[in-house]
């Protein structure tokens, strides 16, 4: 019903329109052609009639043909632009085919995107519109070669593990790794570092090879209880474990915790350790995400050199 009152009360106005201009036009015609004074003279009244209705069938026609005219131009117009859009659409639809990325999958985004509607709150609208742009971004970074993030970023951590076929090799500095005491209450003992360690679990059973150098500053530290039990959560599931320290090098400053995914990406922590009062808290500068082949070949000559320096835990 909306649509119809709403179509009537186009279509009203437009035809009362062309009737007064009719009117208008057809009126003043009668009377000039009829110059004799008497509406009932006969054959000329009936020429007058005759002109009258012509000219105003003009008239009238002229107007349709006006509008015909203009609703041919828009709908040549809307054609142009929803060509132009399914052109736009193909060639990107065209351009997820040939990239390495399921096409299912930026369907199933697409799709779970248009659930958003305006009916939700205002917040939550602004929250998925954020997210997308954040994976917008990323994918645009990616295409790029590197990637950054302010602070710290597990999901990627976990995604790479995830997905990797053939190896994960790390250098972990305890800088990064240990809590506010040793290594007591560190990233291992964390919800996050148990996910992660169960994620390097099921690599291992689909044949990935990982190995990981504990980096610890100081001696004494390897001999304490908690790093040797976080060393055993490592060996017990399969991890190839050594342990460096500042002893094994001839110069520490430069290390830089970081991890290799299939010799393909480097996934790089930049630490922080600012003093608040007696207790070292950790915090993180940035995590990069290193695509570029020189510098993922770099780290992985890095990390062969290290393994070599490393020991195994007794």
């Amino acid at each position: 019903m909306p649509g119809r009152t709403r179509l009537s009360a186009e279509i009203i106005p437009r035809t009362l329109r062309k009737i007064l201009i009719t009117a208008a036009v057809g009126v003043p015609t009668y009377f000039l052609t009829n110059d004799n004074g008497s509406a009932f003279n006969g054959e000329h009244t009936a020429w007058a009639l005759l002109l009258t209705v012509f000219i105003s069938a003009v008239v009238f026609l002229t107007q349709y043909l006006i509008e015909v005219d203009k609703q041919l131009e828009a709908t040549r117009h809307e054609m142009i632009t929803g060509l132009s859009r399914i052109t736009k659409a193909t060639e990107l639809f065209n351009r997820v085919e040939a990239s390495a990325v399921q096409t299912d999958v930026i369907t199933q985004l697409v799709s779970n995107a248009t659930r958003v509607d305006k009916e939700m709150p205002a917040l939550v609208q602004a929250f998925a519109q954020s997210e997308i742009a954040r994976i917008s971004t990323l994918l645009r970074e990616l295409s790029e070669g590197n990637v950054i993030y302010e602070g710290e970023d597990r999901d990627w951590l976990l995604g790479l593990t995830r997905n990797t076929q053939r190896t994960l090799d790390a250098l972990s500095l305890n800088v990064v790794d240990q809590g506010p005491s040793e290594f007591d209450g560190g990233f291992w003992t964390t919800d996050a570092g148990q996910r992660y360690l169960e994620a390097q679990r099921d690599r291992l059973r689909s044949g990935v090879r990982i190995r990981r150098i504990f980096f610890v500053d100081r001696a004494e530290r390897v001999e304490s209880e908690m790093f040797g039990r976080i060393c055993k959560m490592h060996t017990e599931i399969g991890i190839e474990v050594r342990i460096l320290t500042p002893e094994d090098l001839s110069s520490p400053l430069g290390l830089l915790d970081f991890i290799i995914f299939d010799d393909d990406v480097s996934y790089e922590i930049t630490p922080s350790a600012p003093q608040v009062g007696q207790i070292t808290t950790h915090t993180f500068v940035h995590t990069l995400l290193v695509l570029e082949p020189p510098r993922v070949r770099q780290r992985i000559e890095r990390f062969k050199e290290l393994w070599e320096l490393a020991s195994e835990p007794s």
